[in-house]
Formats: structure tokens, sequence, C-alpha cells
């Protein structure tokens, strides 16, 4: 007799024997029992999780010798005929490849016969449903709609959203859910048990993690096993077989990481690839091995035990997590999640990995932000520091009785203009060699005071940016930008400006030649750009010695590499 593989040989043969599905079986079973089944049922969900199967079932418990039941013997002529595929009263038909709507006239004229003798339903069974044309949809529905007495449809597919509304609308509807992880590994037990197979518990959950929630998937990558090991299977085995990676591997290249040896995460990587695996499988393996260290940090054994994690590998997870903080842990699982979504769509996936780890391995440990300002408070309430100390003032050398009041706060950058106009008017004064007599001094930071106090307007502001040449009686001398210039050369601003010229020094008679600069922009020298450059002194001033102080040492040690960006003072 030749060999039958494990998923054919181990097809569940009553509802009770089907796993993970007991929402779609209790309905069944219960409608045989109350004789309210219906003409036709949709059952929809992904592959290998028993549609057909459970077809097969329900086919054989309204077609039993005993009669319709819920637990067919599974002995009788009926039962024998639909489990080998050879019913007369069982039809099964391969959506895929009989399509057309001559295949489904076929079938309508098929209808029409009366169940043979000895079975109560005529029952089809059309597997991939959602690959029947339009039309063949379209002379099918009338059948679904007003079937023959005594006959039961049953459509199962993958994909229900390419079904028609007005198909679906005609069954009773079932929607089958993936399995379990520790479905899948209890029935492969119950397998091993009955093939004398000796498998480790880490074996069975590396199977079943692989089969992605489908039972045949997983007697298929058994039976696989199973030929490579022969009657014993460990984990290594089975991560050989299968091209997958082994947890040991995933528990060193997670504890290189925490130790941020990126040297060994590297040679693990290596390692592991020279093995020949599948980069997706292992990145996959990769982001659930993190998956389960972030459920062992927030919630232990327990919830290790929810997702199907074996007792020595859970222990093994809380250990590695124990002494890391959580803010690092989720950092990491955001990290290996989103690194491992773009190692997929790489061209270069074992490159994209590589980097990935070594990220992963070299960077900061997140800070506990709490504890940081614990820490400052701590340090403020010892009098470490004082935050309520206002910023230091840059002070300047004193003035000339004869200076005005400061235009401004920053009587720092007013006194420095001060003097160095001051300095510049006697100079100015002694080339000329005015008498003792005359009026007073020019100083042109005095000057532009009283300009600023008569509100003349515009006039202050354009005066502000310009730099002085000469200016001494009935001499001004200044070089201006070019808007700044075009607006003193004017009539009626030249007339503004002599008025207050002779306002402040007494003198009527006044040559002023103005030179232009560059547009939009202060001339060097003027009291606007002086202000500028005092101001910036300041700040940088203040930022100095903010950096020297004690607070911003301890901050800068917590997090490296940060820098100060802006400094508000109060006013």
């Amino acid at each position: 007799m030749s060999y039958l593989v494990l998923a054919r040989k181990y097809r569940p043969n009553t509802f009770t024997d089907v796993s993970g599905q007991e929402h779609v079986t209790r309905t069944l079973a219960n409608a045989i029992k109350r004789e309210k089944v219906a003409h036709a049922y949709l059952f929809c969900g992904p592959r290998g999780v028993g549609k057909t199967s459970i077809a097969r079932i329900f086919s054989k418990a309204l077609n039993c010798e005993k009669g319709s039941t819920p637990e067919p013997c599974g002995k009788c002529v009926n039962c024998n005929e639909i489990v080998h595929g050879n019913s007369l009263a069982v039809r099964e038909i391969d959506g895929a490849s009989h399509n057309s709507v001559d295949n489904v006239r076929e079938l309508i004229e098929h209808f029409r016969s009366l169940p043979p003798s000895g079975s109560k339903y005529k029952i089809y069974i059309i597997d991939e449903v959602h690959m029947l044309s339009v039309s063949a949809f379209n002379a099918l529905l009338k059948s679904l709609e007003e079937p023959p007495p005594n006959t039961v449809f049953i459509l199962a597919t993958t994909e229900p959203h390419k079904i028609p509304e007005t198909v679906i609308s005609r069954c009773q509807r079932f929607d089958f859910k993936a399995l379990e992880l520790t479905e899948i590994r209890d029935r492969l037990k119950l397998i091993a048990d009955s093939e004398s197979l000796d498998i480790d518990e880490e074996a069975l959950i590396m199977i079943s993690r692989l089969a992605d929630g489908s039972m045949r998937d997983a007697q298929s990558l058994l039976d696989r096993v199973q030929s490579f090991c022969e009657d014993k299977i460990n984990a290594a085995d089975a991560a050989t077989a299968l091209g997958v990676v082994e947890k040991k591997v995933l528990f060193e290249l997670s504890e290189a990481v925490f130790h941020r040896n990126s040297d060994k995460a590297l040679e693990l990587i290596n390692q592991t690839f020279s093995t020949g695996i599948d980069p997706t499988i292992f990145l996959k393996e990769f982001v659930l091995h993190w998956r389960e260290l972030l459920i062992a940090k927030f919630s232990g054994t327990q919830g290790l035990t929810r997702v199907s994690v074996p007792k020595d590998p859970a222990e093994e997870l809380i250990i590695q997590v124990r002494d890391e903080s959580s803010q690092d842990v989720q950092d990491l699982v955001h990290l290996a999640r989103d690194g491992a979504d773009d190692a997929i769509r790489s061209m270069y996936p074992r490159y994209a990995l590589e980097s990935l780890v070594v990220r992963m391995a070299t960077r900061e440990k997140v800070k506990d932000i709490a504890n940081i300002l614990s820490s400052v408070r701590k340090m403020v309430k010892n009098g470490d520091v004082d935050l309520k100390k206002k910023s230091p003032i840059v002070k300047a050398q004193p003035v000339e009785a004869s200076v005005a009041a400061p235009i401004q706060k920053k009587t720092s950058a007013k006194n420095i203009l001060a003097k160095k106009h001051t300095s510049k008017t006697e100079s100015l004064v002694d080339k000329k060699k005015q008498v003792s007599n005359e009026p007073k001094i020019l100083n042109w930071v005095n000057f532009f005071d009283s300009v600023k106090t008569s509100k003349v307007p515009m006039l202050p502001e354009q005066l502000a940016r310009i730099a002085i040449v000469e200016f001494a009686p009935g001499i001004l001398h200044m070089k201006a930008p070019e808007f700044t210039a075009s607006y003193l050369q004017r009539s009626e601003h030249l007339i503004t400006l002599k008025h207050q010229l002779h306002k402040f020094s007494g003198i009527t008679d006044w040559n002023i030649k103005i030179e232009k600069g560059v547009n939009g922009q202060s001339e060097p020298g003027s009291i606007h750009y002086q202000l500028q450059e005092a101001e910036k002194e300041q700040e940088r001033n203040i930022k100095a010695k903010a950096e020297n102080s004690k607070i911003i040492k301890s901050l800068k040690k917590t997090f490296p590499g940060s820098t100060i960006e802006r400094i508000k003072t109060e006013v």
C-alpha cells in the first residue's frame, strides 16, 4: 500500500475531532439534531483550517445509514464511500478548474436526479467557489434560490469578498478562524504519539508557529521533519529540516543586543545565514522573539503562557529582560519591528538586518525621565542650584555724564555705544582745532536720543542704521544702507534732519554727505549693528555661564550629545 501523508491519514472523521472550529461544528450538529438543515452553506476562512473536512463530516452525518446524526458511524457503506471520495450522493467540485457556465449547467442537470438508494441527501461541495466566472455564478443563482428537494450545497472559499452578494445572501455563512498555536501543538502531539515519534516540546512549538494557523500546513511540516529525523526529533534537527532559526540563536542574539555587543550580534547573523536560512523566515522569527521579550517584561509567566511559550523558554525570557528598563525593552521592540519591515522590502535583506542589529546594540539606553526630574528636584532642595537666580548682565565701563538716558533696556549695549562715540567725537574736535567756547561737544548718541525724544516719525529708525564717518559742528558725513540713504536724501526728510541738528547743536548751516552701502543691512558701526553685537555677546556670556552650571552639567551627563538651543530669562 502506498504511503499516506499525515494530513490525509489524520483528517478528522467526526465533529469532535475538529480542532478550533467549535462555533461551526456545534451549529451544524444542532441543525442535524433539530432537523433544520439549510439548503446552502458558505464556509469561509484561511487554507488548511478544516473547511473541506467539515463539509465531508457534515455529508457523512446527513447520509449515514444510521440516519441523520451528529455522530456518523464511519463504518457503513455511505460513510466509507464519502471518506474515499467515490460516493454518488456527494459530489466534490474544484471551482478553479470547473469555473465555466457549461460546467455549472452540467451540474444543474445532475440536480434533477434523485439521491442514490440508501442516501437521504444529494450534497454538492464546491471548493474555491470564488474562482467561478460571473456567468457561472448567474447560472448557479437560481438553483441556490430554489434548490431541488433533499439537495444541499456547501461552498468553500478563502476569498469571500470575490463572491457576489446575491450568492452570499442565499447561504448560511460560517467564518472559520485561524487555529491557535496551542490547538495545533496539541493536535501534533496526538499525531506524534500515534506515530511513535519522540519529539520535544520546542520542536512542536517551532512547527506550530511556522504553520501560521493552518493545521494542514502543520501536519505537512511534521511529515517533512519526520522524514529528515526519523523517529527522534529535537529542535535543532527540526530547524535544519525546515530552514528556520533555532530558539537558542535568538536568545544569544538578544543577549548580545542587551549587552551592547555588536560584534557578537554580527557573528550570530553570519553563522545563521551560512546555513542557507530564508531571510524572510528569520526576520519573522526575530520579530516574534522580541514580542515574547516584551510580553515577558510586562506580563511575566502568565502572559507567556497565553501565547503558548513553553516553560523553559519562558523562564529564560523573563531572566533576560529582568534587569532591563521597560522603556528600553519597548524601544528595542519598536526598532526590531520597523527594522524587520524595512529589511523584508529591501533588495539586500541580510545587509539591512545586520545594520538593524548593530543599531539596536549601539543605541543609547532610554533614560527614566521621572528619575531625572527627581534628581533635579533633590539638587534644588539641597541648594546645589538656584533656579530663581536671574541670568547675568554684561557690565560696561562708565561713561560721561553728558550721555543721554538709554534708548533700550539693554544698558550694557548703550554704554558701549556711548563710550565709543564720545571718544570719536573728541578726536574729531581736536582734529578741527575747535575753540573751547563752541556750543557743545557733539556726540552722535546724544543727538540720536534727542531725535528719538522728539518723536519724529521714521527718522530715529533710519538714523539707527547709519555709520558716522564724521560728526562735527556743521558737518555730518555718514554711510547708510541704500534704502536709508534714499529716504534721507528726499528734500522733506533732509529738511527735518537739518532742523533736528539745529535744535540739538544751535548751528544753522549744516553740510550733510550721505554714502550708499548695502541695501537691507545695518552698517557696521551703526547703533543698530552695535546693539545687535552687544546682545549677541551678552547671550554668549549667559550661555557660557549656563554651560558651567552644575544642573546643566548633570543633564548633559544624563543626555549625552544634548546642547543648549535657547535660553529664556525673566524680565
